[in-house]
């Protein structure tokens, strides 16, 4: 999902100014949520920085040859550092490596880049290790972290940075946005904004038409092609199946649901997240109908509300958290996931 001027204001006007004045930070901190937008933003800052079209004044053409390269992730000059692993930290060979990578000019840009982008996940000897290259950069070489918090770096690296800070939008904000970027009705874009909370890469990822033509959508990244639109109808529909449908069917229908969530990996947030609206929902629904997010389907809550009490709902809800956390600890998908759909059989 691309970025608005009007989605954070307040970074973006600081980005544009710095653009314009040609007053580049040794180093600029973004802070933020996970999918709030500094990814984007930091591209979107390396291609204003760097468009030949632009003559510097914030604005970002996307046709010349450097908005195209570094929309397409090929860009010698745009740097990305990550863990290499999502359980470990960002280790001082890392930082060594950015050290070779920019001990000469830049390939082609005016100005490279290094986004580094869970800053809060290096070990105590990168962040020492990274201080003398945000002290003093390479020629032309300028770097952004991205963290969640402040308090997971140290003061030195805390104080070598100009800090931005990317609130989450609100859901009618990223409603409306979806509404721009994608060529969807007002209520999908709001049961997939309320869906994915504040993470508008999930929104993205709900809303991006399954089809094998990303070139006429906004780039989301990974995307599983799945139409969750109407997969997510689906799941709402074997989930009310699972409570409320015949004893012999019960069991098949848990199965099947593990199965279809674990054929794809990149499938298994986006449905976690349709899922958890489902359990609010059916906490909600008995006591005020109008707050459900999954509006499009308040006859099935209404069948099923008088049979389900406050306590089950919560219950699963818990559930839901704990298989969560399993999946991000690296358990296996389809044994983690069949664990929780037979949870959800009542006994």
């Amino acid at each position: 999902m691309s970025v608005h001027k009007n989605d954070f204001p307040t970074a973006l006007s600081e980005l544009n100014r710095i653009i314009e004045t040609r007053n580049i930070p040794n180093a600029i901190l973004f802070t933020g949520n996970p999918g709030s937008g500094r990814k984007q933003a930091a591209f979107r800052f390396a291609k204003g920085i760097n468009c030949t079209a632009g003559a510097g004044q914030g604005s970002v053409c996307n046709d010349c040859r450097s908005c195209k390269k570094i929309d397409a992730n090929q860009h010698p000059d745009m740097i990305v550092v990550a863990p290499l692993d999502p359980r470990k930290a960002i280790t001082i060979s890392q930082i060594r490596q950015i050290t070779a990578q920019t001990g000469t000019r830049p390939h082609e840009a005016a100005f490279r880049m290094v986004l580094i982008t869970d800053a809060d996940r290096m070990n105590t000897q990168a962040q020492n290790g990274l201080l003398k290259e945000l002290e003093e950069p390479p020629e032309n070489t300028f770097f952004i972290l991205m963290a969640k918090e402040r308090s997971a770096l140290l003061p030195t690296i805390l104080s070598r940075c100009r800090s931005l800070r990317f609130p989450p939008l609100s859901g009618p904000a990223l409603a409306a946005h979806l509404c721009e970027q994608y060529p969807i009705d007002a209520q999908w874009a709001g049961i997939a904004a309320a869906t994915a909370g504040t993470d508008q890469n999930l929104a993205a990822t709900l809303v991006h038409p399954a089809d094998d033509n990303l070139s006429k959508t906004p780039k989301t990244g990974k995307t599983s092609g799945i139409d969750w639109y109407s997969t997510r109808l689906w799941l709402i529909q074997q989930l009310c199946d699972l409570i409320s449908g015949s004893a012999s069917q019960k069991i098949h229908t848990a199965l099947g649901l593990s199965g279809f969530l674990s054929q794809d990996p990149d499938g298994v947030i986006p449905g976690l997240a349709v899922m958890r609206t489902f359990f609010r929902d059916l906490c909600v629904f008995r006591h005020a109908p109008e707050k459900i997010v999954n509006r499009d389907c308040s006859d099935r809550f209404q069948k099923l509300a008088p049979d389900i009490r406050d306590n089950d709902a919560l219950f699963w809800m818990d559930e839901l958290h704990e298989t969560e956390k399993r999946l991000a600890s690296n358990s296996a998908i389809r044994m983690t996931l069949d664990r929780f759909f037979l949870k959800l059989i009542p006994i």
